[in-house]
């Protein structure tokens, strides 16, 4: 019995030392590894890049890592940390990786990282990025010269590029214009509409700027000529009873959040609130262009119509002795008879087509490489989004929808999402001098280095 008992008693320590163990190993010896992430995309690295790793160990903390770059068996030390003490869980670092100070050519590296926890066994983890090196430049080369620019007007930039390039574009004032490619190869060339400012002088920025996907930038300054600065009107206008009432009436129905509220605070939050979010919309809408030109000829002015209100109009509201607001008008009134047939300005597709807030039922038309036509305040829309109209076609009819007070077509055109002159669209001098003949140069560069035929983008 006592023999049986003694078995007894050492199986089970023996169990107990079986189930007890592996969770004291455990318990003493961690064996999960630290998690390494890089928060970079670190697919090219050009002459300098800030590089962010984030280093995560939840039990026993980050005790150390190291980061360097592996390129022909050879490498290169980039960065390396001893953390002091424990219970640092989770650290990231920021890098400034400058790779030609480092000893590293261009081509193909892998980016090697690796931590260690505080554990006893100090476990590892390995991250390998692969990473082009690429610390050439982008060459930039101008090839419009003459930039006559008017204030609020159009111009157009065409630039070639020596290589492949993430961004290429105008900056003009506080704003950039994306540039479109219309013959890639060895050298690209681009075309970029670009909006100048109603308040351009000799001081203002006009820049072509490239930047390749590693990082390398490049920029040349645009030449330009201010013409006789346009003095654009200053107007108060008087409203009455009816049109503050009506409007406020009229939007107070299709938005709960004015309900109740007085005439006058609904105008004046039509008038300022409501017109800037439409004017985010129309941004919005016009972010994204057709690589192609979807044009020709002049803009069709919408014939029999006479124009009430012009670009650039600086408006102030009185009623009844207050002041309801002011705002830069951003089109051209055109009156006609009453629902008169709208044509679309030129060839394009339909990327709005709906109601709009102030400008009431509204068209927007893409005419391809940033430039846009929108008409508002119609009373009945003909088309649809995704639809494509040829010039002149009918898209709607003219109306008092929106923040109207009267019958008419409210016409503006943009370019890359800024507001610019339409009168300048529908005059066939202004086309030929400013983009006809600058077109031209596209064809003549093809010439001259006995390129192949242009493709089918303008």
């Amino acid at each position: 019995m006592t023999n049986k008992s003694g078995m007894a008693a050492v199986s089970i320590i023996l169990l107990i030392l079986v189930i007890a163990i592996p969770g004291l190993i455990y318990y003493f010896f961690e064996w999960e590894k630290p998690q390494v992430r890089m928060d970079t995309d670190l697919a090219t690295i050009g002459r300098q890049k800030e590089v962010s790793i984030t280093f995560t160990d939840r039990r026993s903390g980050i005790r150390d890592f190291t980061v360097v770059f592996v390129q022909q068996q050879s490498e290169f030390g980039v960065a390396s940390l001893d953390v002091p003490e424990k219970g640092v869980f989770e650290k990231t670092v920021n890098l400034e990786i400058a790779p030609k100070k480092l000893g590293l050519k261009d081509g193909d590296a892998v980016l090697r990282i690796q931590a260690r926890d505080f554990s006893p066994l100090k476990n590892a983890a390995v991250l390998e990025v692969p990473v082009k090196i690429d610390s050439v430049v982008p060459r930039v080369s101008l090839l419009t010269r003459a930039h006559n620019v008017n204030p609020g007007g159009t111009s157009l930039a065409i630039y070639s590029v020596n290589k492949n390039v993430e961004q290429s574009g105008v900056a003009c004032g506080d704003r950039f214009f994306r540039g479109h490619p219309v013959r890639e190869g060895a050298t690209t060339l681009y075309v970029c509409y670009f909006a100048v400012p109603l308040d351009v002088s000799r001081s203002t920025p006009m820049t072509v700027m490239v930047e390749d996907a590693a990082g390398n930038k490049a920029s040349t300054a645009i030449p330009f000529y201010v013409r006789t600065a346009h003095r654009f009107r200053d107007d108060t206008v008087t409203v009455g009873p009816e049109f503050v009432n009506g409007k406020a009436a009229e939007f107070q129905q299709v938005d709960p959040d004015l309900e109740g509220r007085q005439p006058e605070e609904v105008f004046k939050y039509l008038n300022t609130s409501l017109r800037e979010e439409n004017d985010r919309k129309i941004r919005s809408v016009c972010a994204v262009s057709d690589t192609k030109q979807l044009w020709q000829d002049t803009f069709i002015r919408m014939a029999n119509t006479a124009p009430k209100a012009l670009f650039g109009d600086r408006r102030t509201y009185r009623y009844q002795g207050m002041d309801m607001g002011s705002s830069v008008h951003l089109g051209v009134d055109l009156a006609s008879t009453m629902s008169d047939t709208v044509p679309a300005a030129n060839g394009g597709i339909i990327v709005y087509a709906d109601d709009l807030g102030i400008y009431g039922n509204t068209v927007i038309i893409d005419h391809g490489q940033g430039i846009f036509s929108l008409y508002a305040h119609l009373s009945s829309m003909a088309v649809s989004t995704g639809q494509q109209v040829m010039r002149g076609d009918p898209i709607g009819n003219t109306g008092t929808t929106g923040f109207a007070g009267g019958d008419h077509l409210h016409f503006s055109v943009l370019v890359g999402g800024a507001f610019v002159n339409p009168i300048e669209w529908w005059d066939a001098h202004w086309i030929r001098d400013n983009v006809t003949s600058k077109l031209e140069l596209i064809a003549g560069h093809e010439v001259s280095r006995a390129a192949a035929p242009l493709s089918g983008n303008l």
